[in-house]
């Protein structure tokens, strides 16, 4: 009687690092298609229409803009703001942050300037916006997508969005190349 060959233990590693790929390659596949291709497709439209894409961390907006929102800012010349629009602008008190309010009156004496209020504010702002503060309008909103783009804020969005791709490939090239090397190195040989 012919005994059937036996499985070698590089073979069985081998075996089980294949049904670990199926077992992970399908539910990434389904994510990748699922969310990071539209997610990706909206920030690279946004970005070729000349449109920022700000996230709402306070409720000084709600309801009109819930916290984690994302709203989308297109450029707006300061002479055509109206009272009643929610625009961004560099905040007057705090350089460096920017702040989405409703314009709700505007200034021409010594300057353009507007005066702002956020819909759940009780009083309006404390500093007048000046003209060159503006920074745009904001043309819609996407209710949750703000959370997200807050989170992959630097570095956290670098980790995840290129060390750790980066990392995942390079360790199924090594494991592709370590089969590749076993495949072809002769049976008794030691690798």
């Amino acid at each position: 009687m012919i005994e059937p060959p036996r499985e070698t233990p590089a073979a069985r590693t081998a075996g089980r690092w294949r049904s670990f790929g199926a077992l992970v390659t399908l539910p990434l596949a389904v994510l990748v298609i699922a969310v990071v291709l539209p997610f990706t497709t909206f920030v690279v439209a946004s970005w070729l229409a000349g449109w920022q894409l700000q996230p709402v961390l306070t409720a000084s907006m709600s309801p009109t803009y819930p916290v984690g929102s994302l709203l989308v800012v297109g450029a707006i010349d300061a002479s055509e703001v109206r009272p009643g629009m929610a625009v961004t602008f560099d905040d007057p008190g705090r350089p460096g942050r920017l702040v989405t309010h409703r314009v709700v009156r505007v200034r021409e004496a010594d300057g353009l300037f507007f005066e702002t209020k956020g819909d759940a504010n009780a009083a309006q702002d404390a500093f007048p916006v000046p003209a060159r503060s503006i920074r745009g309008r904001v043309l819609w909103h996407v209710p949750v997508l703000g959370y997200a783009v807050d989170f992959l804020q630097w570095p956290r969005g670098f980790i995840l969005l290129v060390v750790i791709p980066a990392a995942a490939l390079a360790t199924t090239e090594l494991l592709a190349w370590r089969r590749r090397r076993l495949r072809s190195s002769p049976a008794g040989a030691a690798p």
